[in-house]
């Protein structure tokens, strides 16, 4: 195990550290929830993707976040302010699981796996946005006096969707997908909504898991 890189990003600005020395100087810590990730290389510097990623406490290793890296090597998870315990694996490599102090900023830390031996395992399943295989075009929306249906053009297979009234999704639940997607009578109310697509299989152990970004549609002006 090597750790190359760690980048903490704070307020728009890099602080990099080399893993022996510190290059920059953190002024505050928030006691705010923070996102923390890392990039997972092989000896070469190369991105690895499909390295499952767990982030949590001792023993509840999956407490915060159990994610496969993307194909940039990259996995995210948002977390408390507190010492966290990452576990890295993937068949052919040497696992690794590490200790990290809390932090109160975002933070992506860039680690290597090397081939080898097998060691502490992660049981994840795998988010990818964004530049996922599922992208959501032109959203068609018909109102009636009863119903409000957004139609989406989608590119990739689609299992599910969520619609809500803010971008966080605060309470909205995945649905299963329908190519005519109707709105709550609360929903059709509003001046907009934010929808997202996923293909979702597995179970809470282990799951594939790939979204769409969120987009934003424009209802009618109700009259």
């Amino acid at each position: 195990m090597s750790l190359l890189k760690l980048h903490a990003l704070r307020s728009g600005r890099a602080l990099v550290f080399g893993s022996l020395s510190l290059l920059g100087t953190i002024v505050t810590m928030s006691a705010n929830a923070a996102t923390f990730g890392v990039k997972v290389v092989d000896d070469r510097g190369q991105p690895i993707p499909g390295a499952a990623v767990c982030i949590g406490l001792p023993g509840n290793y999956k407490q915060f976040g159990a994610k496969i890296t993307d194909e940039s090597g990259v996995a995210m998870v948002d977390v408390p302010n507190v010492p966290l315990v990452v576990t890295i694996s993937k068949t052919r490599f040497s696992a690794m699981r590490v200790n990290e102090p809390a932090r109160g900023f975002n933070m992506l830390k860039e680690m290597t796996l090397s081939e080898g031996n097998p060691g502490p395992r992660c049981n994840a399943g795998q988010t990818i946005a964004d530049n996922s295989s599922i992208k959501i075009g032109n959203v068609e929306v018909t109102e009636s006096a009863y119903s409000t249906t957004l139609t989406p053009s989608v590119e990739g297979d689609a299992t599910q969707y969520r619609v809500s009234r803010t971008p966080s999704f605060t309470g909205a639940k995945w649905q299963r997908f329908q190519s005519s997607i109707a709105l709550t009578s609360s929903l059709s109310d509003e001046d907009e909504v934010y929808l997202q697509l996923r293909r979702y299989s597995g179970s809470s152990k282990a799951w594939i898991e790939a979204r769409s970004a969120v987009v934003t549609v424009k209802l009618p002006a109700y009259q």
